[in-house]
């Protein structure tokens, strides 16, 4: 039995944690021996982890030089076959541990797609030692696009492999929709700019009032993007009572729960200005939602024929796929939902992304 160790910051609520989650439960349910490593204490996903009797190894990460130490010595003793690193810090500790030689095989992957990524200078330095992996996975096209445009030479390692959706067996069967009810749309994502919601706010104080009366945005995420840092959610709070949209707009904090919260819904939306692979709109196309999204990731892949895409960066372009939203008939729902659950089990049901990392895996290791 192979050894795989998947090597993240922390188990917080974040979209590339609920990623690297899901792939430990797929690649366990395909016979692998898998464990978490991180070094941050942020255990939102962790109950998941133990259901599913997947260890977590927690290293302490707080001081950097320490951590690097740390990790190296782990990963070189853990006796893994592959690691697999989630985010930019844990690829680079996973690129240092393989400086000298080691026997088990790097994949690095790429979750944002963020243009930073290839500019920003910590981030830069970072790529260098991008020379120390054996693979590098994307979870969009978008991303490995921009990867081969930065760094060409390491085009022979990339890959694509969406995110897999598994969906907890508790989820519940969508209530019958009153003809009187509001159009519902839940949104999963984070209260942080680049998710956008002040400018859904202003969309929605764009709308007339009789089209604010016929649908509500529920909003679950995580209020403080870093510790203690809440200014965007108290931001979007001031709006939403500036414009007396507190029947239109409820922001909530993250969920555990969000799957039973979407399939009540009418409606998925994702709103953000950048995106990798957005695990929401992947979950709510999984459970036969319409997707409202703007044009990010590989919306056309995701969305065409069963969403209705806008511009983030313009209030009015999202107002505009509000309306086109609220005009589609209760059939017409139906239609673009059963699309969206079509699609789902074509991109990232458990058989079809399992079969794509047990290739990756097996290529490598053999």
């Amino acid at each position: 039995m192979k050894k795989i160790v998947l090597f993240i910051d922390n188990l917080g609520s974040g979209g590339a944690q609920r990623q690297i989650v899901n792939l430990g439960i797929l690649l366990r349910n395909k016979g692998y021996d898998v464990s978490v490593l991180v070094y941050a204490d942020f255990p939102f996903y962790k109950s998941i982890l133990d259901k599913y009797s997947i260890p977590l190894v927690m290293i302490d990460g707080s001081n950097y030089i320490l951590r690097i130490i740390k990790v190296r010595a782990f990963l070189r003793k853990c006796g893994a076959d592959v690691v697999i690193t989630f985010l930019e810090t844990p690829g680079f500790l996973g690129c240092i541990s393989k400086i000298g030689g080691a026997k088990w095989k790097l994949i690095t992957s790429e979750r944002s797609a963020k243009k930073e990524t290839f500019t920003d200078k910590k981030t830069r330095f970072y790529n260098i030692f991008e020379r120390y992996s054996d693979a590098k996975v994307c979870n969009s096209e978008n991303a490995r696009k921009m990867w081969e445009q930065y760094y060409p030479q390491y085009k022979d390692k990339y890959s694509v492999i969406y995110n897999p959706v598994i969906l907890s067996t508790e989820v519940l069967e969508p209530k019958k929709k009153k003809s009187e009810d509001k159009i519902l749309v839940t949104v999963a994502a984070s209260y942080q700019e680049l998710k956008n919601p002040l400018r859904v706010i202003e969309a929605l104080n764009l709308l007339s009032e009789e089209e604010r009366k016929k649908i509500r945005i529920e909003w679950y995420g995580r209020k403080e993007v870093v510790t203690g840092d809440t200014a965007i959610y108290e931001k979007a709070v001031q709006k939403i009572k500036e414009y007396k949209l507190q029947d239109s707009i409820q922001l909530n904090a993250e969920t555990s729960n969000i799957y039973q919260l979407m399939i009540q819904s009418d409606a998925v939306g994702l709103f953000s200005t950048v995106e990798g692979l957005p695990n929401a709109i992947c979950e709510g196309m999984m459970l036969g939602k319409p997707i409202i999204m703007s044009r990010v990731s590989d919306y056309k892949v995701l969305a065409d024929g069963n969403g209705i895409f806008c511009n983030a960066e313009s209030p009015e372009s999202i107002k505009g796929a509000l309306q086109k939203l609220l005009i589609c008939s209760s059939d017409k729902l139906q239609e673009m939902g059963k699309y969206s659950q079509m699609k789902a089990e074509q991109l990232f049901s458990e058989k079809t992304v399992g079969e794509q990392w047990v290739d990756l895996i097996e290529r490598l290791t053999k």
